[in-house]
């Protein structure tokens, strides 16, 4: 673990998040225990414990990176040790940690899926934004052609990328 040093104002900040992210999974999972769910909310239903699952688990990298003891990650997030640990130790849940996260009757590996496919997602967001922010960058100027020319090679990956997948625009 590395300690990123911080004031005891951003220990007790991240404490609050890690907390507030662990009731909100804690909400998903009880919303999703309700009777009545229609089987078209089944996919929904994944993709909510699978954001919230991320959510804690993001939390609990930030307060463990923030130097909060694991005893009290443990409290924080009323989990089992062995979650805090699991939580800690990957950065892809493994299917059997969203299982014991998951309620009854949430495929855990499409929770899994849905988690993989946000992370991925989000990674796929922030390259676009650098792409954006290193173009719009007052320092450097790209000339017109050059624009063009990274418009072209990006569209051109994109285009073969969809077709890989059978996915025709």
């Amino acid at each position: 673990m590395m300690v990123i040093p911080v004031s005891p104002t951003d220990v007790a900040e991240v404490e609050r998040q890690l907390a507030a992210s662990a009731e909100r999974h804690r909400e998903v999972v009880a919303s999703m225990q309700e009777s009545g769910r229609p089987a078209a909310g089944q996919h929904v239903a994944v993709k909510s414990v699978a954001r919230a699952v991320q959510l804690v688990s993001f939390a609990l990298k930030r307060a463990d990176a923030a130097g909060v003891p694991f005893e009290r990650l443990v409290e924080l997030t009323g989990w089992e040790p062995d979650l805090v640990r699991e939580g800690l130790a990957h950065a892809e849940p493994e299917p059997w940690f969203m299982a014991r996260l998951a309620p009854d009757g949430i495929d855990a590996r499409a929770v899994a899926q849905a988690a993989a496919t946000f992370e991925a997602t989000t990674r796929v967001h922030n390259l676009a934004q650098r792409i954006i922010d290193d173009v719009d960058d007052e320092a450097w100027s790209p000339a017109p052609a050059d624009l063009d020319d990274l418009y072209e090679g990006l569209e051109t990956v994109w285009r073969s990328w969809r077709q890989r997948l059978d996915r025709q625009r």
